[in-house]
């Protein structure tokens, strides 16, 4: 890992976010779910390079906790900076009440 890189950490149920899903998308589509945890994999390499990267959320909750999120087809995933970690605290399907299930971690 380049020194200049973030280092990612993900939180217990950020992983146990990631298992479910690609367990889920794998009972249909073993290539889909494939593809998907490559594109996680590809673009939590690019915000350990640029965590700016991510969107700031619009809900005012959110933003005063330092969330940001990449989307990722019809997932959303939320991390904070934390000194040079990113932390991940969930992934989440974007049809999810995600504001309930991060505001009361």
């Amino acid at each position: 890992m380049n020194k200049n890189n973030y280092r990612v950490r993900f939180l217990s149920i950020a992983e146990e976010d990631l298992t479910e899903i690609i367990t889920f998308i794998a009972t249909d589509n073993v290539k889909a779910a494939e593809d998907l945890a490559n594109k996680i994999e590809k673009n939590l390499k690019l915000v350990s390079l640029n965590p700016q990267l991510g969107k700031i959320p619009g809900d005012s909750d959110l933003k005063s906790l330092g969330y940001r999120y990449l989307i990722i087809g019809n997932y959303l995933i939320f991390y904070t900076i934390e000194k040079r970690t990113i932390l991940i605290h969930r992934i989440l399907h974007g049809a999810r009440n995600y504001k309930l299930l991060l505001v009361d971690q």
